[in-house]
C-alpha cells in the first residue's frame, strides 16, 4: 500500500465519511487535546488513523540470508527479506513468521525469532519490525505466488543492485551481514523522515 502524499510531506485524507452513520467527516480540535482528528458532522465519532505496522525477517544459516525475488508491485523483481503488514489478531512475531511462510514454504516457530531492528516512518505513518531467526541448515524452499524465487545468499553474492527498498532503511542489508561476521547482534530503533523513504514492503 504506497500512502498518498501531499505536498506537504503529509498523508491526504482517504476517509471521507462515517463508518457508523455516513456522514461527512471534518478535521476537529476537542477540548484538552492539540492534535486535529477526524470526526464525525452527524454522530460526532471520532475516527482514529494509526501507523500502519509491518514486519521482515531475516532468516539466515551462518554467512547466508534469506531473501525473495518479489513477483509484485512495488519493486517487482527486487530481492527483500520476507515480509509484509500485521495482521489482525496477531502477534508480531507471528506476523513475521506467516509472511516468511507464504512467501518462501520455510515454517518458523514465532517464539524463535529474535527482535533485530525497529524502523519508524513518521511521515507515512509506517512502522517497520525487523527480526531474524537462526536455522541449522539451509531448507528447501517452495516460493509462493508473491515470490518469483526464494534462495540464501552470502554478502559476497547477493545482487545488491537489485535489492528492493535501498533507500528504505540506511545501511541495510549490510548491517546484519556486519553482526553476523561479528556474531554480535544489538536490538535497534531507528527513524527515517521525509524524503528518506518513498516504498513499502507490503
Amino acid at each position: 500500500m504506497q500512502l498518498a502524499m501531499s505536498a506537504e510531506g503529509s498523508r491526504e485524507v482517504k476517509i471521507a465519511h462515517c463508518s457508523f452513520c455516513g456522514e461527512p467527516l471534518e478535521p476537529r480540535t476537542t477540548a484538552g487535546e492539540t492534535r486535529s482528528r477526524l470526526t464525525c458532522i452527524g454522530c460526532n465519532r471520532i475516527h482514529y488513523e494509526n501507523p500502519k505496522v509491518l514486519v521482515w525477517c531475516f532468516a539466515y544459516c551462518r554467512d547466508r540470508v534469506l531473501f525473495c525475488r518479489r513477483a509484485i508491485e512495488p519493486a517487482k523483481g527486487c530481492w527483500a527479506p520476507p515480509s509484509g503488514f500485521v495482521e489482525l489478531g496477531e502477534s508480531l512475531e507471528e506476523a513475521a513468521a506467516r509472511e516468511t511462510r507464504e512467501e518462501t514454504g520455510l515454517a518458523l516457530d514465532p517464539a524463535s525469532l529474535i527482535l533485530f531492528k525497529v524502523v519508524s516512518i513518521p511521515h507515512m505513518n509506517q512502522i517497520y519490525v525487523g527480526f531474524r531467526a537462526e536455522l541449522a541448515k539451509i531448507p528447501n524452499l517452495t516460493p509462493g505466488p508473491e515470490v518469483i524465487e526464494a534462495r540464501f545468499w552470502s554478502q559476497s553474492d547477493l545482487p545488491f543492485h537489485q535489492l528492493a527498498y535501498r533507500d528504505m532503511v540506511k545501511g541495510a542489508p549490510e548491517d546484519f551481514f556486519s553482526c553476523l561476521s561479528t556474531g554480535v547482534f544489538v536490538a535497534d530503533s531507528v527513524t527515517i523522515r521525509g524524503s528518506e523513504a518513498h516504498l513499502d514492503m507490503g
